[in-house]
């Protein structure tokens, strides 16, 4: 073998194996780097869910459910009740804005798990007051015919679909509001 053929097959073993060594760091790169993403991600989720159990959104949520369980509203109480009313639904999209966050980084960074258990933790609290709007719409607007919680509401139903599925709860409370519209 000439000597510089021996010199070029040792020279591309040498580029060769730089190249393995650099797509190998770019790997473990990117992997600790969709790790470090997947635990940001996982303190989102528990600081998303945080928010639907603490004791300020509990307070909200149970201000709702004495007002609609109760024999009779005032306007006054209607008034009162209104903070509570969108404190709570807009709690609810900052949890879907969070979890579309977190869903559309599941390719890159592999939060996929993350949306799962958020999806887990929150449903319950999805499912009980998808069942709860449209009776409060309904009594709020008692007192006040001009309720502007469209797209509020409308917040809600994507997140209970996304978490949830298709309902026909969801479904009827989507048409109550866009019958609102019309």
């Amino acid at each position: 073998m000439k000597t510089e053929t021996l010199i070029a097959a040792i020279s591309a073993a040498i580029a060769f194996g730089a190249a393995a060594l650099a797509f190998g760091a770019a790997a473990l790169a990117l992997w600790t780097a969709r790790g470090a993403s997947r635990k940001d991600g996982y303190e989102l989720a528990r600081g998303l869910y945080r928010e639907l159990t603490s004791p300020e959104t509990a307070a909200h949520r149970s201000a709702l459910e004495f007002y609609r369980r109760a024999a009779r509203r005032t306007q006054r109480e209607t008034e009162a009740v209104l903070d509570h009313y969108f404190a709570l639904l807009w709690a609810f999209e900052h949890v879907r804005a969070g979890r579309q966050s977190l869903d559309q980084q599941r390719r890159i960074n592999g939060t996929k798990p993350v949306v799962d258990y958020l999806d887990s933790a929150i449903s319950w609290h999805v499912q009980e007051w998808s069942t709860r709007w449209t009776h409060l719409r309904q009594l709020i607007q008692e007192h006040v015919p001009e309720l502007d919680d469209r797209h509020s509401i409308s917040t809600f139903c994507e997140l209970a679909d996304e978490v949830l599925g298709s309902t026909g709860t969801i479904d009827a409370l989507r048409a109550e509001v866009n019958a609102d519209r019309a």
